[in-house]
């Protein structure tokens, strides 16, 4: 969880500067300055990607984020989807999400997208969380954040020099220099980064209907959270602190949105399921309490769809080591609708965590059957088959994956570890050089080859694989600009 709860509130003030999500009021009828070509030169591709990859390592030091392969792979398949339909469609994004119960979400250059765990069980439709996604693309596809700093550049650059310098630095010392120059920032950037959400509104509502998503999402989201605000009043959710709203921005959008074909939300029981499995094993720290939750709701018939509450009731109860209990309750919903590849999902992970490799790799192979191209059940597969020593197996599931998803960092994590738990530490050390490479963190990339070439041994191939690698990536850092 968060370690340092003063640099917590200031490192998101400085990701509301940083990256211009959500973060202040609409402003109606605001047209955005003209910069002309002046922000392609302060803020290069390269220079935006590094940025990107140096903040979110940052960051990773002082969120949690969530690692559960089917949330994580769900977040970006519909982020993807979004993407594809941006004004930018070639342009690379990836998705993470946090735990935490607060609604947030934030874009960081580089196409790093951030949501925030309590954004997806507040949201009452996945074309709602979509409208959330759709704007934080706009804002990365319209370069807000090279504008912004082509702005800060003609007014104050040592302020905007600094507030970047505190993002990276972090700490006690990074907590100092935001607040020494976050106030006259905002004072600065306001009206313009007002005419920003204009825009990411406006890109978002398009991106939606090119996606197939009710555009009307993103104002119905926006006015019930506006309605919600005013009722708690002091106790207002994040969400309309960080991200505030306006009565003429929501209608702005809603005219906006009205301009597009209704389009009906389609089977939203994947995005139920996402919701629960949050809900059990993210939304709480008493892991009994929640189970408890589960069932009162079941009992009290307060719930919307049964088998999405009993499917949760499971996890949770997975969660407080009741894993009898669990593996029937998930063995019931997958007898019933066996089609449910979460509910398999879910039952394997039971037996994993109850110590039962073995049945849980019975449990795998059964649903690998009915899903035989399932990357997302392959993983958790393939998870099992590391645990009950069966690396054969492990390996040719991931290398054939990796036949048509070569730089996928899943893949090369896992066949990382499998190469190293069935003895092959080149193989393995090679693989973590492969995942951290996908990840962009080059240096480690090279660390991981260095350490490779301790266990080549007298093989001339194997020294030269390695040594190309380290050849080919020591170019990549120079034609970047970085020093080796």
């Amino acid at each position: 969880m968060i370690r340092n709860v003063h640099y917590r509130i200031t490192c998101k003030t400085a990701i509301l500067l940083a990256s211009m999500a959500f973060c202040t009021p609409g402003w109606p009828q605001s047209d955005l300055p003209d910069l002309g070509d002046h922000s392609a030169s302060v803020l290069s591709a390269a220079e935006e990607a590094k940025l990107g990859r140096e903040f979110m390592r940052k960051i990773r030091q002082e969120l949690e984020f969530v690692d559960d392969v089917e949330l994580i792979a769900y977040v970006n398949q519909i982020g993807q989807n979004l993407a594809r339909n941006s004004d930018q469609p070639s342009r690379i994004f990836t998705f993470y999400l946090v735990r935490d119960s607060t609604l947030n979400a934030f874009a960081v250059p580089g196409g790093h997208i951030t949501l925030h765990t309590g954004l997806i069980t507040t949201t009452q439709h996945e074309a709602e969380l979509a409208s959330v996604i759709a704007h934080e693309i706009a804002h990365i596809t319209q370069s807000h954040i090279a504008r912004m700093v082509a702005r800060a550049k003609r007014q104050n650059l040592p302020a905007m020099a600094a507030l970047i310098a505190a993002i990276l630095i972090g700490g006690q010392a990074g907590s100092a220099a935001i607040a020494a120059t976050q106030a006259g920032l905002i004072e600065q950037q306001l009206a313009y980064s007002r005419s920003f959400e204009q825009e990411a509104d406006t890109i978002g509502i398009a991106t939606l209907a090119r996606a197939s998503y009710d555009p009307r999402a993103m104002p119905a989201f926006f006015n019930r959270l506006q309605q919600y605000g005013r009722s708690q009043e002091s106790n207002a959710p994040e969400f309309l602190r960080t991200h505030p709203l306006t009565y003429n921005r929501i209608v702005e959008s809603v005219s906006r949105a009205e301009n597009y074909p209704r389009i009906e939300n389609p089977d939203e029981t994947k995005f139920l399921l996402m919701q629960a499995k949050i809900r059990a094993l993210y939304g709480g720290t008493n892991p009994a309490k929640t189970a408890d939750s589960f069932a009162a709701r079941i009992q009290t018939n307060s719930f919307a769809h049964l088998a999405v509450e009993q499917y949760g009731h499971a996890l949770a109860l997975a969660g407080n080591g009741e894993y009898d209990a669990a593996r029937a309750k998930v063995s019931a919903l997958l007898e019933a609708d066996p089609g449910q590849v979460s509910y398999a999902i879910a039952l394997g992970q039971i037996e994993l965590a109850a110590g039962r490799a073995a049945s849980a790799v019975k449990v795998y192979r059964a649903a690998q059957q009915r899903y035989p191209d399932n990357l997302i059940l392959d993983l958790y597969f393939v998870e099992a088959l590391i645990s009950n020593k069966e690396y054969a197996e492990a390996k040719q599931i991931l290398k054939r994956h990796l036949l048509v998803r070569r730089g996928d960092p899943r893949l090369h994590r896992l066949l990382a570890r499998t190469e190293g738990e069935s003895g092959n530490n080149l193989a393995a050390h090679q693989e973590l050089a492969e995942f951290h490479y996908y990840n962009g963190d080059l240096r480690e990339a090279l660390r991981q080859l260095h350490l490779a070439k301790k266990y080549t041994g007298d093989s001339f191939y194997a020294q030269s694989s390695v040594d190309a690698r380290i050849e080919e990536i020591q170019q990549r850092l120079i034609s970047s600009g970085e020093k080796l």
